[in-house]
């Protein structure tokens, strides 16, 4: 089963964010917990775990601005 990666959300005010970068590519596994992607906004930048362990499949863009909620990748689960 796929688990879908999403722009999370990290504040009151923050609607939109910069992917800033990967730490996995496409194929690689994963462990839940792992940092995976970071995000920016005008104010920080965050780390994002992933929410399950697999293989990762990233569809997000590296410097691209995605709104909270938007998909950036899937992990297909183990079992």
């Amino acid at each position: 089963m796929a688990v879908e990666i999403r722009i999370p959300k990290l504040g009151m005010s923050a609607l939109e964010m910069t992917l800033v970068e990967w730490m996995f590519g496409p194929g690689e596994r994963v462990e839940k917990g792992e940092v995976i992607y970071t995000v920016e906004t005008d104010k920080s930048t965050t780390e994002i775990e992933a929410p399950a362990s697999g293989i990762i499949h990233p569809t997000g863009e590296e410097g691209a601005t995605y709104k909270v909620g938007d998909l950036i990748g899937t992990i297909d689960e183990d079992g």
